[in-house]
């Protein structure tokens, strides 16, 4: 049997699993951001014909990201949620640019994020229908002089 100490001790790792998890979460944001950041400098450079004249973004809120700025190169972002989800479709005559952000992932010993705009259409009150022509993929490569990964290259692909 575990002595009180012990028992009171064992449990302080997972009592501040959370605050080490947040903090990562927090740091780590900076990466989505920066993924962001050449996005929209490419939506600027009209190499995504199909994304409205409004310069706002439309982004799925995601579980894996803790907080996106209002504002990324004059773009607006707006995070699309359950809870707003069909107010904002309804806004725009149940139409939208939907966009989603992956999560990281590891190709070829470099970081990437892919950020895809679906064409976003609400039909009936609930179903919604998301189609894809185009997206980018953003490329980071680690820096070892500012020990911190930073972009790489651009990829802007279509179907």
């Amino acid at each position: 049997m575990l002595s009180f100490k012990k028992y009171v001790l064992s449990g302080i790792p997972i009592a501040l699993f959370p605050f080490f998890v947040k903090g990562q979460k927090i740091a780590s944001d900076k990466i989505y951001w920066l993924a962001l950041d050449k996005y929209t400098l490419a939506l600027g450079s009209g190499s995504h014909p199909n994304i409205g004249v409004e310069k706002v973004i439309y982004l799925q809120k995601s579980d894996y990201v803790d907080s996106i700025p209002p504002l990324i190169n004059g773009y607006g972002i707006v995070l699309i949620s359950n809870k707003n989800q069909k107010t904002l479709y309804k806004q725009h005559n149940r139409k939208l640019i939907h966009t989603i952000m992956s999560p990281v992932a590891v190709q070829d010993s470099m970081l990437y994020i892919t950020i895809t705009p679906y064409l976003g259409r609400l039909k009936g009150n609930r179903h919604y229908f998301l189609s894809v022509s185009e997206g980018t993929t953003v490329y980071f490569k680690f820096d070892s002089d500012k020990k911190q990964f930073v972009p790489d290259k651009i990829k802007n692909w279509g179907i």
